[in-house]
């Protein structure tokens, strides 16, 4: 079990995703006053189907599914976005972390990729096509693109870990 699981609450966290590639459809985009250490900021969260957790939208990811989708955040809503754990380097202790990053998406034809300047640093943005096949080199006429993978069944249970049974989603607490 990941550290993060010990601790569920209303956001995702890279440890729930267990290692593997999650594809959620967007359904929401706000900005919401979250406190921290420094007191209150507005941050962007993600909304998506399927679960009731949320994405804390950081600068790469927003930038990411920028590149993908466009400025217009209501355009977001109804795209998929395949998100992962990835091993980074935290700029405030130096110390190997895992964050949740944006690899791409079903929704875009192929890889893109941006410079974004972020805090003082410039930053590489890419994003890929997922959940398909890589095709090889065509040497007739292209073939028909293959059919977009089936929808996840409502009944279906969310692609990372349940939450304890006795986890409140309002409060995002574990009942002691």
């Amino acid at each position: 079990m990941d550290f993060d699981q010990l601790y569920p609450n209303r956001f995702l966290k890279a440890g729930e995703f267990q290692g593997r590639d999650v594809t959620l459809k967007i359904s929401g985009v706000v900005v919401e006053e979250l406190e921290n250490e420094k007191g209150k900021k507005g941050k962007g969260l993600v909304s998506f189907e399927r679960t009731p957790k949320q994405l804390v939208l950081n600068r790469t990811n927003g930038e990411a599914i920028k590149l993908m989708f466009g400025r217009e955040t209501n355009a977001w809503i109804g795209k998929r976005v395949t998100l992962f754990p990835a091993t980074i380097t935290d700029s405030f202790t130096g110390e190997p972390t895992l964050a949740i990053r944006v690899r791409g998406s079903p929704d875009i034809d192929g890889p893109k990729s941006a410079s974004a300047k972020i805090g003082r640093k410039t930053v590489p943005i890419k994003v890929t096509r997922t959940g398909q096949q890589q095709k090889p080199a065509a040497k007739a006429a292209p073939a028909a693109p293959p059919p977009p993978p089936p929808e996840p069944d409502a009944d279906e249970p969310p692609p990372f870990g349940e939450p304890p049974p006795d986890f409140d989603p309002v409060t995002g607490e574990v009942a002691q």
